[in-house]
């Protein structure tokens, strides 16, 4: 595999100040948006009737995904020749995790700093370490556009619906089906990755008339993009059948995460199907990848209480249920990474410190 000729800290994206502020504005706004739309004796209700000890459920299941996520991080390194110990890879997991749920950049944090780890604590070239952590998060969204399109299939199946509501399963149904063959593709042709390459390309221009400014830098991003998607694809065709068991472990670990939100409503007493379990989540998930509030904060809740209302859930059930999911797979987490992971966060500052003071010295001089 060739060199990487850019930096995984660059994969990295900042945000100003500003930008967080209004995030965190947007979430107070969501949050208070939920509590307007539901009914609070309702709500006060169904928290009342949650039994403590059914609360394990999504805990059980979120400790199940993290380890199978960890197994997939560390079977897809040992592919590329970096053996990691299991606990090692666990710590990494909850950190790179806990990052992205922080800066909710599509995937685009903790795949920077999985590879800045693997760089500097194991020595990896930057291009290896790229590939890892961009074939584990193709594999990653693969996987949940094939649990989307199989919820879609059964809501459009199984579940009685009017014509429009049948009409925008049956789009999104056709959107999810689209994402999984161009996924499946880009994968097996290289032709088809620079079509998408070139469609992307065209972005930049598109935006020049209104964001002058960032034009080059976008550019210059969907550039490395285009460079780190051929090593992380080349990568996995290279490996063949090693990405077999990752690929099983990542499966179960999507599964697991539904399961946790599953579990969440059976601990408000109204248990959902899983395949409408799998269309609200999928649609909180994807609301949240990208956007300016804080771990997707008020986002992730509010579009996924909308959605299960819209398929028949109480929207208060539906509001206690995500909540329950939120701090069950997210928040605790969180915290478990700032107990247990501080010393690898101290670590990544202390070497960002220096390579910054390194890069100031020549100018000094």
């Amino acid at each position: 595999m060739t060199e990487s000729r850019i930096s995984p800290d660059s994969l990295s994206v900042p945000r100003s100040p500003r930008w967080l502020a209004l995030g965190v504005v947007l979430a107070i706004g969501a949050i208070i948006l939920i509590i307007v739309a539901s009914d609070a004796k309702a709500l006060y209700r169904v928290i009342g009737n949650v039994h403590p000890a059914m609360l394990l459920w999504p805990l059980v299941c979120t400790a199940g995904s993290y380890v199978a996520m960890a197994v997939s991080y560390q079977r897809i390194a040992a592919a590329a020749g970096l053996r990691i110990a299991f606990v090692e890879m666990l710590r990494l997991t909850l950190a790179s995790t806990a990052i992205n749920y922080v800066f909710s950049t599509g995937g685009l944090s903790g795949l920077a700093a999985r590879s800045y780890y693997f760089t500097q604590q194991h020595g990896l070239s930057s291009g290896n370490a790229v590939s890892i952590s961009l074939a584990q998060t193709f594999l990653t969204n693969f996987v949940l556009f094939a649990f989307l399109l199989w919820g879609l299939l059964n809501l459009l199946l199984f579940d009685p619906m009017n014509g429009p509501s049948q009409a925008i399963v049956g789009f999104l149904f056709l959107l999810s089906l689209s994402l999984c063959l161009g996924a499946a593709a880009v994968v097996t042709s290289r032709g088809a990755r620079l079509r998408l390459s070139a469609l992307l390309m065209r972005i930049p221009s598109l935006f020049s008339r209104v964001f002058r400014q960032r034009e080059q830098v976008l550019r210059a991003r969907l550039a490395l993009f285009e460079e780190e998607l051929h090593e992380g694809i080349d990568f996995l065709i290279l490996q063949g059948t090693h990405m077999i068991s990752p690929f099983v472990y990542i499966a179960l670990d999507w599964f697991l995460m539904l399961a946790t939100l599953y579990s969440a409503f059976i601990c408000v007493e109204q248990p959902v199907p899983m395949h409408v379990v799998i269309i609200g989540f999928s649609t909180g998930v994807f609301l949240s990848l990208v956007n300016l509030v804080p771990g997707g904060l008020g986002i992730m809740e509010g579009s996924m209480a909308a959605v299960f209302a819209a398929l028949g859930v109480p929207l208060e059930s539906a509001i206690v249920a995500t909540v329950i999911f939120r701090v069950s797979y997210y928040v605790l987490p969180l915290a478990l990474t700032l107990v247990f992971s501080r010393q690898l966060f101290l670590a990544g500052r202390s070497r960002l410190a220096a390579a910054a003071a390194a890069r100031r010295e020549p100018s000094t001089r």
